[in-house]
């Protein structure tokens, strides 16, 4: 990550459960909730302060904006209103921030006393994420409602967040108490971002919290309190000449439209791999009609046929953007794939755990700062011993390394016909044309036969994604990986955990391991030849994992089999997440670039409305596809964002024009 994703600083929440069964926060010395009726507390102050439920009908999304997340309860007493209000929107969000995260544990206890939220508090607790510094997003009620969790302190989150949010729930500790919650530069990014006429209710009537707040441009009113608290505050959000909202700092070779009001129904995502598979699953959850494009007989038949797609952290020592994405993603996967196990989706799911041993002191040197980083948490990473890393791989290794419990592999194919349960497949189609008549976006054939039409067209088709004329600019390249396939030995059959390093092994499964994979870069107009496996690669592959795994093998074997596929990469090693930039209308408007002019007064970007991108996922596609699907719906449907905005601002296809015009190749 880098200083503009401040996110990884978060604290661990020490709390002590007085007498009557409050919790209390040790370091903020101050409840959690009211002693005598928290839940009445927050309906009272919260929901009642935002005039909800009415204040949300008529609405298709909804937003909900909150500063404390603290034990969930008013996440809870939201969702709880939403199950029994008669005009509620089709979806809710809720975004919270909190710089001190319960555990799931602690977060079971102290929601005990309400024996009425239990069919829901189960369901948060059952996928609460381990506390990670960043963004997490959990979907409930099939997709109606997402939490989106922000954990890190609130006003540097907070101003790495892109969101519209309509209603705001400020419940950090008393100001007094936690005086960083109720800063005035806070207060200016929730007048960022807030929707016209956005709602706020906060308990606190303290004189400073109330001026700070209309210097933001609230108008508030006090509100008569629950018990022992005499007042309350209410508020509604009022942009003017006085109080202009802030605008965020995004260059605007970056700047996204604003989706319209009335949200897309209908969508075409071309490709039925990992990147086309998530990407649909995600727009599915949103309540949208999705049509996939497949030009073969069956799903994931190119890249994502990897007979064993491995998964594991890409992590790096040092702050770094594709650090920042990979950690986000990580956890985010975790989430998704738990979730299509819970409902009864077999994928070959096999989570044996991920080793990486350190063969170099080099190399163990990176792997001890990248343990001590805090990138990712004590649960998803671990430093190993060499006896421990050897029980852990049940074979003899002569170094330690970082183990990651939750690795693994698993069957692509399966985990995409999983994904595509229930969604429209139109298989032996082949998109060669993209045609907007309208609000519409129509897909033909090369005989210029219309295959499909939508409100609009995510392009998911690995390297073929540069094939339309408007994606012809895309800076994509091959890289041939091949994996070989060799029969277990009494020796290797031992193997109980993933092990890599510049290459990898799988433990046995139908008695073959999958080892692999190649990486080697492939020029245009050869790509169908080097689909062809070759023995020289997987010699290769065999000599990778001697030199990972000594001894594992103790003759040179022939495979049982190889596999060949082309990844998909760009020149920065990021994938290509978002929507699509007209690259005349680039060259056009932000031409000034070239001659150093970065802050001239330039227009927003222009796209072509209606048609985004997901490509360039290269060797990490199982890792990262989940959480880039997410990003990408999110723009679609202008839900909260699910990436600090440098990092998403990383993945944008833009990226390569505004590069190329400040170094005078455009």
């Amino acid at each position: 990550m880098t200083s503009e994703t401040p996110e990884r600083a978060i604290g661990e929440a020490q709390i002590e459960i007085l007498a009557n069964g409050t919790p209390r926060s040790i370091q903020f010395e101050d409840t959690y909730y009211d002693a005598r009726d928290g839940l009445g507390e927050s309906r009272h102050v919260f929901l009642k302060g935002c005039d909800l439920p009415k204040a949300w009908a008529g609405h298709d999304t909804y937003t909900i904006g909150e500063t404390g997340f603290g034990t969930g309860l008013n996440f809870l007493s939201a969702w709880q209103a939403w199950l029994t209000s008669h005009n509620r929107p089709t979806r809710l969000n809720y975004v919270s921030v909190e710089g001190f995260p319960l555990d799931a544990g602690k977060l079971n206890d102290v929601l005990r006393p309400w024996p009425e939220l239990d069919p829901i508090a189960k369901q948060l607790i059952e996928s609460y994420p381990i506390p990670q510094p960043g963004y997490h997003r959990r979907f409930f009620e099939n997709g109606q409602i997402s939490l989106t969790l922000l954990f890190g302190q609130a006003l540097p989150i907070l101003t790495t967040l892109d969101a519209r949010v309509d209603a705001w729930f400020l419940d950090g500790f008393a100001p007094d108490r936690n005086p960083d919650m109720w800063h005035p530069d806070l207060f200016q990014e929730i007048a960022r971002l807030s929707t016209p006429d956005a709602k706020l209710a906060t308990f606190t009537v303290a004189g400073q919290v109330r001026r700070d707040l209309e210097k933001a441009g609230f108008n508030l009113q006090k509100r008569s309190g629950l018990g022992n608290k005499r007042h309350v505050l209410a508020g509604r959000y009022s942009a003017s000449p006085i109080h202009p909202p802030p605008e965020p700092p995004t260059e605007p070779w970056y700047r996204l439209k604003k989706p319209p009001i009335a949200q897309h129904k209908t969508a075409v995502v071309i490709g039925s791999g990992l990147a086309g598979a998530f990407t649909a699953h995600a727009l599915k959850r949103r309540g949208c009609a999705v049509t996939v494009i497949e030009r073969n007989p069956n799903v994931a038949e190119e890249t994502s046929a990897t007979p064993a797609a491995v998964f594991m952290p890409r992590l790096t020592a040092g702050a770094s953007l594709d650090g920042g994405v990979y950690a986000h993603a990580w956890s985010h996967l975790l989430y998704e794939l738990q979730d299509l196990v819970t409902k009864g989706h077999d994928f070959g799911l096999h989570q044996c755990g991920a080793l990486l041993p350190a063969l170099t002191p080099d190399e163990k040197r990176r792997q001890t700062t990248i343990s001590a980083s805090g990138v990712l948490p004590k649960q998803f990473l671990q430093m190993l011993s060499a006896g421990d890393a050897s029980a852990r791989a049940g074979h003899s290794l002569e170094q330690g390394g970082l183990y990651f419990p939750d690795a693994g592999f698993l069957s692509a194919p399966r985990l995409c016909e999983a994904l595509l349960d229930s969604v429209s497949v139109l298989f032996n189609q082949r998109a060669d044309r993209l045609d907007c008549e309208g609000a519409q976006w129509i897909v033909n054939d090369n005989n210029n036969t219309k295959i499909a039409n939508a409100d609009f067209v995510v392009i998911a088709g690995g390297l073929d994604s540069a094939a339309f004329e408007q994606t012809a600019w895309l800076p994509l390249t091959a890289r041939r990986g091949q994996i070989t396939q060799v029969p277990s030995t009494p020796t290797s059959q031992t193997l109980k955990c993933v092990i890599g390093g510049e290459g990898y092994i799988t433990p046995a499964r139908d008695g073959l391991h999958a080892m692999g994979a190649t990486f080697d870069h492939v020029r245009e107009g050869e790509h169908a030849a080097a689909l062809k496996p070759d023995s020289k690669s997987d010699q290769r592959n065999l000599e990778l994992v001697n030199t990972v795994v000594p001894g594992l093998f103790e003759r040179v074997i022939s495979s049982g089999e190889s596999w060949v596929g082309l990844r998909c990469t760009t020149n920065d090693h990021l994938p290509i997440i978002g929507p699509l930039p007209d690259h005349d209308s680039y060259i056009q408007d932000f031409s000034e670039l070239r001659h150093g002019h970065r802050w001239s007064e330039y227009p927003d970007a222009r796209y072509h409305n209606g048609l985004y991108v997901m490509t360039g996922l290269g060797a990490h596609g199982t890792v990262i596809a989940p959480l880039a699907a997410e990003v990408i719906a999110s723009q679609i449907f202008g839900d909260p964002s699910l990436l600090p905005r440098s990092l998403s601002q990383a993945l944008h296809p833009g990226r390569f024009i505004a590069r190329d015009l400040k170094r005078g190749r455009a």
